[in-house]
């Protein structure tokens, strides 16, 4: 199946497509919708501006991969790697990252309100500025996850591997 039929069948109503993503067929999606997707396991090149609002990519695969100004609000990006991944202004609202890979992830512009990144791993990662809504009582959410030469929200410098409490 190439991008062409995979965006045909899309919009004919199917969603799940896990087990055809498997195999790194869907490599430049961009400036599509593509909400409520099932693509987990997928290896993603490029999916920059694309709506995946509620998407299910759960161990998805964008190594230096491109999801700028994506829309992945509500998406579960469950064990994700994401490592050095471009997802400057992307739109991260209430987004699962748990257990994800951020490693060298571009993050500037992102709105990581809400975001669970419980467990993950984030490293020479700057989190200073993203966008989190001051109004919202539940911030990005950084439970146990590991943590060294990362800027978190308020500043801090976490220069040594530590686990965030």
């Amino acid at each position: 199946m190439n991008v062409a039929e995979l965006i045909e069948r899309y919009n004919a109503g199917e969603r799940n497509f896990a087990g055809v993503a498997q195999y790194g067929i869907c490599s430049e999606l961009t400036t599509i919708n593509l909400s409520n997707i099932i693509l987990s396991g997928a290896q993603i090149n490029s999916f920059s501006r694309t709506n995946l609002r509620g998407a299910q990519l759960v161990g998805i695969s964008s190594v230096r991969g491109g999801l700028a100004e994506a829309d992945l609000s509500g998406a579960d990006l469950t064990g994700a790697n994401l490592t050095e991944a471009w997802l400057n202004g992307a739109n991260l609202r209430g987004a699962k990252l748990i257990g994800a890979n951020l490693t060298g992830a571009k993050l500037i512009g992102a709105d990581l309100t809400g975001a669970d990144l419980s467990e993950s791993i984030l490293c020479q990662v700057g989190l200073t500025k993203i966008k989190l809504d001051e109004e919202c009582h539940r911030q990005v959410i950084l439970t146990n996850a590991l943590l060294w030469q990362t800027y978190l929200p308020d500043g801090t410098f976490v220069s040594s591997p530590r686990y965030h409490e």
